[in-house]
Protein backbone atom coordinates (compact mmCIF):
# COMPACT_ATOMS: atom_id res chain seq x y z
CA UNK A 1 0.00 0.00 0.00
CA UNK A 2 1.19 3.49 -1.17
CA UNK A 3 1.33 6.13 2.17
CA UNK A 4 0.02 9.20 1.29
CA UNK A 5 2.69 11.92 2.21
CA UNK A 6 0.45 14.70 2.42
CA UNK A 7 -0.98 15.13 5.86
CA UNK A 8 -4.82 16.41 6.36
CA UNK A 9 -6.52 17.57 9.61
CA UNK A 10 -9.83 15.63 10.30
CA UNK A 11 -12.12 16.48 13.01
CA UNK A 12 -12.23 13.72 15.58
CA UNK A 13 -15.96 13.68 15.45
CA UNK A 14 -16.05 11.90 12.27
CA UNK A 15 -14.46 8.73 13.37
CA UNK A 16 -16.92 6.71 15.16
CA UNK A 17 -16.37 2.79 16.66
CA UNK A 18 -18.08 -0.36 16.74
CA UNK A 19 -17.25 -3.54 18.23
CA UNK A 20 -16.37 -6.77 16.00
CA UNK A 21 -16.23 -10.49 17.56
CA UNK A 22 -13.82 -12.28 15.77
CA UNK A 23 -13.18 -15.83 14.90
CA UNK A 24 -10.82 -16.43 16.90
CA UNK A 25 -13.77 -16.11 19.77
CA UNK A 26 -11.65 -12.65 21.30
CA UNK A 27 -13.26 -9.40 21.22
CA UNK A 28 -11.46 -6.77 19.63
CA UNK A 29 -12.27 -2.90 18.25
CA UNK A 30 -11.51 -1.49 15.30
CA UNK A 31 -11.75 1.64 13.40
CA UNK A 32 -15.11 2.54 11.62
CA UNK A 33 -15.38 5.22 9.53
CA UNK A 34 -16.17 6.89 6.23
CA UNK A 35 -13.41 9.20 6.08
CA UNK A 36 -9.63 8.08 7.52
CA UNK A 37 -7.03 10.70 8.31
CA UNK A 38 -3.78 9.65 6.62
CA UNK A 39 -1.30 7.74 8.49
CA UNK A 40 1.66 9.81 9.25
CA UNK A 41 -1.12 12.42 10.99
CA UNK A 42 -1.08 12.12 14.75
CA UNK A 43 -3.78 13.20 16.94
CA UNK A 44 -3.41 14.81 20.06
CA UNK A 45 -5.73 12.49 23.04
CA UNK A 46 -5.18 15.39 26.01
CA UNK A 47 -9.02 15.45 26.42
CA UNK A 48 -9.83 12.51 24.31
CA UNK A 49 -10.50 15.02 21.15
CA UNK A 50 -7.85 14.81 17.73
CA UNK A 51 -6.19 18.04 17.71
CA UNK A 52 -3.76 16.58 14.87
CA UNK A 53 -0.69 16.95 14.78
CA UNK A 54 2.15 16.14 11.92
CA UNK A 55 5.20 13.61 12.07
CA UNK A 56 7.30 12.07 9.71
CA UNK A 57 7.59 8.96 11.00
CA UNK A 58 6.55 5.75 12.18
CA UNK A 59 3.91 6.21 9.73
CA UNK A 60 1.71 4.22 12.43
CA UNK A 61 -2.13 5.52 13.57
CA UNK A 62 -0.97 6.96 16.85
CA UNK A 63 -2.51 9.20 19.61
CA UNK A 64 -0.37 10.93 22.26
CA UNK A 65 -1.00 10.62 25.70
CA UNK A 66 0.28 13.99 28.00
CA UNK A 67 2.20 14.19 30.49
CA UNK A 68 0.14 13.95 34.01
CA UNK A 69 -0.33 12.67 37.27
CA UNK A 70 -3.18 9.51 37.19
CA UNK A 71 -4.28 7.09 39.51
CA UNK A 72 -2.73 3.47 39.83
CA UNK A 73 -3.86 0.41 41.37
CA UNK A 74 -7.16 -0.81 42.44
CA UNK A 75 -9.40 0.22 45.53
CA UNK A 76 -8.96 -2.78 48.61
CA UNK A 77 -11.57 -4.55 48.31
CA UNK A 78 -12.96 -3.96 45.19
CA UNK A 79 -12.89 -6.26 42.10
CA UNK A 80 -11.78 -9.13 43.63
CA UNK A 81 -8.37 -7.58 43.34
CA UNK A 82 -5.20 -9.84 44.05
CA UNK A 83 -3.27 -8.11 46.45
CA UNK A 84 -0.18 -10.09 45.96
CA UNK A 85 0.12 -8.62 42.38
CA UNK A 86 -1.86 -5.26 42.12
CA UNK A 87 -0.81 -2.73 44.51
CA UNK A 88 -3.56 -0.53 46.40
CA UNK A 89 -4.15 2.21 44.74
CA UNK A 90 -1.66 5.34 44.54
CA UNK A 91 -0.72 8.27 42.33
CA UNK A 92 2.16 8.30 39.74
CA UNK A 93 3.07 11.32 37.23
CA UNK A 94 4.23 9.99 33.40
CA UNK A 95 5.66 11.93 30.79
CA UNK A 96 4.10 12.33 27.47
CA UNK A 97 4.15 9.58 25.07
CA UNK A 98 2.68 8.33 21.90
CA UNK A 99 0.72 5.08 21.56
CA UNK A 100 -1.05 2.98 18.65
CA UNK A 101 -4.45 3.50 18.44
CA UNK A 102 -4.66 -0.53 18.07
CA UNK A 103 -2.62 -3.69 18.86
CA UNK A 104 -0.60 -4.82 15.93
CA UNK A 105 -0.66 -4.38 13.42
CA UNK A 106 -2.63 -1.10 14.11
CA UNK A 107 -4.58 -1.19 10.78
CA UNK A 108 -7.71 -0.55 10.14
CA UNK A 109 -9.91 -3.70 9.50
CA UNK A 110 -7.17 -6.11 10.50
CA UNK A 111 -7.86 -8.05 13.38
CA UNK A 112 -5.07 -8.52 16.45
CA UNK A 113 -2.00 -10.11 15.82
CA UNK A 114 -2.23 -12.98 18.47
CA UNK A 115 0.24 -15.17 20.01
CA UNK A 116 3.24 -13.73 19.49
CA UNK A 117 6.74 -14.36 21.36
CA UNK A 118 6.78 -11.53 23.68
CA UNK A 119 10.88 -10.80 22.28
CA UNK A 120 9.31 -10.85 18.87
CA UNK A 121 6.95 -8.59 19.61
CA UNK A 122 9.49 -5.91 20.83
CA UNK A 123 11.49 -6.59 17.78
CA UNK A 124 8.46 -5.59 15.58
CA UNK A 125 7.69 -2.53 17.40
CA UNK A 126 11.35 -1.59 17.17
CA UNK A 127 11.23 -2.21 12.73
CA UNK A 128 8.24 0.70 13.02
CA UNK A 129 10.64 2.91 15.17
CA UNK A 130 8.43 1.90 18.73
CA UNK A 131 8.90 -0.29 21.71
CA UNK A 132 6.41 -2.06 23.99
CA UNK A 133 4.79 -0.42 26.08
CA UNK A 134 5.88 0.01 29.65
CA UNK A 135 2.73 -1.37 32.22
CA UNK A 136 2.28 2.21 33.39
CA UNK A 137 1.85 3.56 30.09
CA UNK A 138 -0.67 1.07 29.14
CA UNK A 139 -3.01 1.96 32.58
CA UNK A 140 -2.16 5.44 32.16
CA UNK A 141 -3.59 5.19 28.56
CA UNK A 142 -6.92 3.04 29.47
CA UNK A 143 -7.60 5.45 32.50
CA UNK A 144 -7.70 8.62 30.02
CA UNK A 145 -7.62 11.96 31.46
CA UNK A 146 -10.36 10.92 34.65
CA UNK A 147 -8.26 7.47 36.04
CA UNK A 148 -11.32 6.28 35.17
CA UNK A 149 -11.28 2.46 36.28
CA UNK A 150 -11.90 0.64 32.47
CA UNK A 151 -11.13 1.85 29.13
CA UNK A 152 -14.85 3.03 28.71
CA UNK A 153 -15.25 4.28 32.11
CA UNK A 154 -16.42 3.26 35.43
CA UNK A 155 -17.28 -0.48 33.67
CA UNK A 156 -16.11 -2.92 31.12
CA UNK A 157 -18.26 -2.05 28.06
CA UNK A 158 -16.03 -3.50 25.28
CA UNK A 159 -18.04 -6.57 24.60
CA UNK A 160 -21.18 -4.22 24.27
CA UNK A 161 -20.30 -0.61 22.90
CA UNK A 162 -17.68 1.76 23.03
CA UNK A 163 -14.37 0.60 23.81
CA UNK A 164 -12.16 3.55 23.86
CA UNK A 165 -10.43 5.20 26.45
CA UNK A 166 -10.76 9.04 27.12
CA UNK A 167 -7.59 9.46 25.30
CA UNK A 168 -9.31 7.97 22.41
CA UNK A 169 -6.92 4.57 22.02
CA UNK A 170 -8.84 1.12 21.53
CA UNK A 171 -9.28 -1.90 22.45
CA UNK A 172 -7.24 -1.58 26.05
CA UNK A 173 -8.22 -4.76 28.41
CA UNK A 174 -9.77 -6.40 26.06
CA UNK A 175 -7.35 -8.72 25.28
CA UNK A 176 -4.33 -9.50 27.17
CA UNK A 177 -0.98 -7.64 25.96
CA UNK A 178 2.31 -8.10 26.42
CA UNK A 179 4.23 -4.59 27.90
CA UNK A 180 7.87 -3.77 28.69
CA UNK A 181 7.83 -4.63 32.38
CA UNK A 182 8.88 -7.02 34.59
CA UNK A 183 7.13 -8.23 37.95
CA UNK A 184 9.74 -7.01 40.78
CA UNK A 185 11.00 -8.13 43.56
CA UNK A 186 8.95 -9.21 46.25
CA UNK A 187 6.50 -10.42 44.16
CA UNK A 188 5.36 -14.23 43.79
CA UNK A 189 5.44 -13.31 40.06
CA UNK A 190 9.09 -11.79 40.33
CA UNK A 191 10.99 -11.65 36.80
CA UNK A 192 8.04 -12.65 34.99
CA UNK A 193 7.21 -10.09 31.88
CA UNK A 194 3.75 -8.21 33.14
CA UNK A 195 0.49 -8.35 30.99
CA UNK A 196 -2.26 -5.93 30.90
CA UNK A 197 -5.84 -6.58 29.75
CA UNK A 198 -7.63 -10.03 30.07
CA UNK A 199 -9.11 -12.78 27.81
CA UNK A 200 -12.07 -12.22 26.42
CA UNK A 201 -13.60 -14.73 28.88
CA UNK A 202 -12.34 -13.49 31.96
CA UNK A 203 -14.83 -11.72 34.44
CA UNK A 204 -15.65 -8.49 33.72
CA UNK A 205 -13.48 -6.94 36.44
CA UNK A 206 -10.26 -8.52 35.13
CA UNK A 207 -10.89 -6.09 32.12
CA UNK A 208 -9.78 -3.48 34.18
CA UNK A 209 -6.90 -0.99 33.82
CA UNK A 210 -4.92 -1.81 36.58
CA UNK A 211 -5.71 -5.47 36.13
CA UNK A 212 -1.69 -7.47 36.29
CA UNK A 213 -1.26 -11.12 34.69
CA UNK A 214 1.44 -13.08 33.64
CA UNK A 215 1.97 -15.48 31.16
CA UNK A 216 2.13 -18.23 34.08
CA UNK A 217 -1.94 -17.94 34.47
CA UNK A 218 -2.63 -16.83 31.15
CA UNK A 219 -2.72 -18.74 27.57
CA UNK A 220 -0.48 -16.88 25.47
CA UNK A 221 -1.91 -18.02 22.66
CA UNK A 222 -4.76 -15.03 23.04
CA UNK A 223 -1.99 -12.55 23.91
CA UNK A 224 -1.56 -9.45 21.76
CA UNK A 225 0.93 -6.14 21.89
CA UNK A 226 0.97 -2.87 20.85
CA UNK A 227 3.63 -0.26 20.81
CA UNK A 228 4.31 3.03 22.27
CA UNK A 229 7.17 5.79 21.10
CA UNK A 230 9.48 7.97 22.16
CA UNK A 231 11.55 7.69 25.43
CA UNK A 232 9.95 5.13 27.90
CA UNK A 233 9.05 6.62 31.32
CA UNK A 234 11.44 5.49 34.24
CA UNK A 235 8.31 5.27 36.70
CA UNK A 236 7.42 1.02 37.53
CA UNK A 237 4.67 -0.29 40.12
CA UNK A 238 5.54 -0.47 43.57
CA UNK A 239 5.42 -4.30 44.70
CA UNK A 240 3.41 -5.17 47.51
CA UNK A 241 5.50 -6.69 50.38
CA UNK A 242 4.48 -8.97 53.15
CA UNK A 243 5.33 -7.12 56.60
CA UNK A 244 4.74 -8.45 60.16
CA UNK A 245 1.14 -10.03 60.55
CA UNK A 246 -0.31 -7.73 63.37
CA UNK A 247 0.81 -4.39 64.76
CA UNK A 248 -1.22 -2.56 67.95
CA UNK A 249 -2.89 0.62 66.09
CA UNK A 250 -3.86 2.68 68.63
CA UNK A 251 -6.57 5.27 68.19
CA UNK A 252 -9.20 7.64 69.44
CA UNK A 253 -13.04 8.02 69.67
CA UNK A 254 -13.42 10.29 67.26
CA UNK A 255 -11.34 8.64 64.75
CA UNK A 256 -13.48 5.24 65.35
CA UNK A 257 -16.94 7.33 65.27
CA UNK A 258 -15.17 8.96 61.81
CA UNK A 259 -14.98 5.50 60.14
CA UNK A 260 -17.60 3.91 60.96
CA UNK A 261 -19.96 6.85 60.13
CA UNK A 262 -18.39 5.94 56.77
CA UNK A 263 -20.98 3.21 55.86
CA UNK A 264 -24.37 3.43 56.68
CA UNK A 265 -24.03 -0.58 57.94
CA UNK A 266 -22.21 0.81 60.74
CA UNK A 267 -22.99 4.31 61.35
CA UNK A 268 -25.44 3.60 64.14
CA UNK A 269 -22.73 2.08 66.12
CA UNK A 270 -21.33 5.11 66.38
CA UNK A 271 -23.69 6.69 68.63
CA UNK A 272 -22.27 6.81 72.18
CA UNK A 273 -19.45 5.34 71.02
CA UNK A 274 -17.32 3.71 74.21
CA UNK A 275 -13.82 2.37 73.67
CA UNK A 276 -12.75 -0.29 76.10
CA UNK A 277 -9.90 0.40 78.47
CA UNK A 278 -6.74 -0.91 78.17
CA UNK A 279 -4.76 -3.07 79.60
CA UNK A 280 -8.11 -3.88 82.21
CA UNK A 281 -10.38 -5.27 79.73
CA UNK A 282 -7.28 -7.65 78.32
CA UNK A 283 -7.23 -8.35 82.14
CA UNK A 284 -11.40 -9.23 82.78
CA UNK A 285 -11.94 -11.32 79.78
CA UNK A 286 -8.80 -13.91 80.37
CA UNK A 287 -10.11 -13.24 84.27
CA UNK A 288 -13.52 -14.79 83.08
CA UNK A 289 -12.10 -18.00 82.00
CA UNK A 290 -9.62 -20.52 82.85
CA UNK A 291 -6.58 -17.83 82.34
CA UNK A 292 -4.77 -19.98 79.52
CA UNK A 293 -3.59 -17.33 76.69
CA UNK A 294 -2.76 -20.82 74.62
CA UNK A 295 0.07 -18.59 72.92
CA UNK A 296 -1.61 -15.80 71.78
CA UNK A 297 -1.44 -12.06 72.76
CA UNK A 298 -4.10 -9.91 74.16
CA UNK A 299 -5.63 -6.57 73.02
CA UNK A 300 -8.62 -3.68 72.87
CA UNK A 301 -6.48 -1.43 71.12
CA UNK A 302 -6.83 -1.79 66.68
CA UNK A 303 -4.84 -4.14 65.09
CA UNK A 304 -3.63 -3.48 61.59
CA UNK A 305 -3.35 -7.32 60.30
CA UNK A 306 -1.51 -8.22 57.18
CA UNK A 307 -3.07 -11.59 56.23
CA UNK A 308 -0.74 -11.08 52.76
CA UNK A 309 1.36 -9.43 51.09
CA UNK A 310 -0.77 -6.47 49.91
CA UNK A 311 -3.70 -7.21 51.59
CA UNK A 312 -3.70 -4.57 54.87
CA UNK A 313 -6.80 -4.64 57.50
CA UNK A 314 -8.04 -2.46 60.66
CA UNK A 315 -9.35 -4.54 63.11
CA UNK A 316 -11.42 -2.70 66.16
CA UNK A 317 -13.69 -3.57 68.82
CA UNK A 318 -15.32 -1.24 71.18
CA UNK A 319 -18.68 -0.90 72.21
CA UNK A 320 -22.41 1.63 71.04
CA UNK A 321 -24.60 2.45 74.12
CA UNK A 322 -24.55 0.10 77.08
CA UNK A 323 -25.72 -3.14 75.60
CA UNK A 324 -24.65 -3.55 72.09
CA UNK A 325 -20.60 -4.68 71.51
CA UNK A 326 -19.15 -4.85 68.44
CA UNK A 327 -15.93 -6.12 66.01
CA UNK A 328 -15.38 -4.11 62.84
CA UNK A 329 -12.92 -4.71 59.71
CA UNK A 330 -11.68 -2.19 57.67
CA UNK A 331 -9.79 -1.95 54.59
CA UNK A 332 -7.20 0.08 54.49
CA UNK A 333 -6.91 2.41 52.01
CA UNK A 334 -3.45 3.54 52.73
CA UNK A 335 -2.49 7.62 54.18
CA UNK A 336 -4.87 6.57 57.47
CA UNK A 337 -7.66 6.14 55.29
CA UNK A 338 -10.23 2.46 55.42
CA UNK A 339 -13.42 1.54 54.37
CA UNK A 340 -15.87 -1.33 55.58
CA UNK A 341 -14.92 -5.01 55.00
CA UNK A 342 -16.95 -6.59 57.43
CA UNK A 343 -18.52 -5.99 61.11
CA UNK A 344 -20.16 -8.36 63.57
CA UNK A 345 -23.00 -6.90 66.00
CA UNK A 346 -23.59 -8.70 69.91
CA UNK A 347 -26.37 -7.10 70.95
CA UNK A 348 -26.86 -7.34 74.40
CA UNK A 349 -23.02 -7.67 75.25
CA UNK A 350 -21.49 -5.24 77.45
CA UNK A 351 -18.02 -6.88 76.85
CA UNK A 352 -15.08 -6.15 76.67
CA UNK A 353 -14.50 -7.65 73.70
CA UNK A 354 -10.64 -8.25 73.71
CA UNK A 355 -9.02 -9.36 69.84
CA UNK A 356 -6.51 -12.32 70.30
CA UNK A 357 -3.69 -12.55 67.68
CA UNK A 358 -0.70 -14.37 67.00
CA UNK A 359 2.09 -13.56 65.19
CA UNK A 360 2.75 -16.91 63.10
CA UNK A 361 -1.09 -17.42 62.34
CA UNK A 362 -1.45 -14.65 59.63
CA UNK A 363 -4.99 -16.06 58.23
CA UNK A 364 -7.13 -15.66 61.36
CA UNK A 365 -7.00 -13.62 64.88
CA UNK A 366 -9.85 -14.44 67.40
CA UNK A 367 -12.42 -11.94 69.32
CA UNK A 368 -13.49 -12.81 72.89
CA UNK A 369 -15.40 -12.16 75.93
CA UNK A 370 -14.49 -14.73 78.23
CA UNK A 371 -11.27 -16.33 76.56
CA UNK A 372 -11.75 -20.33 76.51
CA UNK A 373 -15.16 -19.97 77.55
CA UNK A 374 -17.19 -22.01 75.24
CA UNK A 375 -19.44 -19.62 73.11
CA UNK A 376 -17.61 -16.72 73.83
CA UNK A 377 -14.99 -16.29 70.92
CA UNK A 378 -15.20 -15.62 67.51
CA UNK A 379 -12.66 -15.18 64.44
CA UNK A 380 -11.81 -13.16 61.74
CA UNK A 381 -10.95 -14.81 58.54
CA UNK A 382 -9.15 -13.91 55.64
CA UNK A 383 -10.47 -15.45 52.33
CA UNK A 384 -9.11 -14.77 49.03
CA UNK A 385 -8.46 -12.76 46.68
CA UNK A 386 -9.37 -10.07 49.44
CA UNK A 387 -11.83 -10.17 51.70
CA UNK A 388 -12.61 -10.49 55.41
CA UNK A 389 -15.31 -12.74 57.39
CA UNK A 390 -15.93 -12.84 61.02
CA UNK A 391 -17.40 -15.82 62.12
CA UNK A 392 -19.02 -16.97 66.10
CA UNK A 393 -19.58 -20.66 65.93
Amino acid sequence: MQIQRQARTIPSAVIALSIISLAGGFVACRENTAQQAPSNTLPSATNGTAAPKSVQTPPQRQLIVPTGAFTVGTRAGTFDRRPEIEPRQSEVKLGEFRIDYEPFPNVSGQPPLLGIPRDDASSRCATRGGRLCTELEWERACRGPKSAAFAGGTEFTCGSGPCVSGFGVAGLGALPEWTASYFGEGSPLATLPVLRGAPPSAPAGDHRCAHRDSSRLVDTTQVAFRCCYGAPNAAQVSEPQLGPAFQKRAFTGAQAKAWLEQDPITARLAEKLVLFASPESVHTVLGRGPGDRKGFDFTVDGLLWQPVAGAEYLVLTARSGEHTSFVVVFHSLGNDRFSLASSFVMEKEKGPIALAYSESIRPRLHFSSCWGCLGETGKVLFRAPDRAVILQP
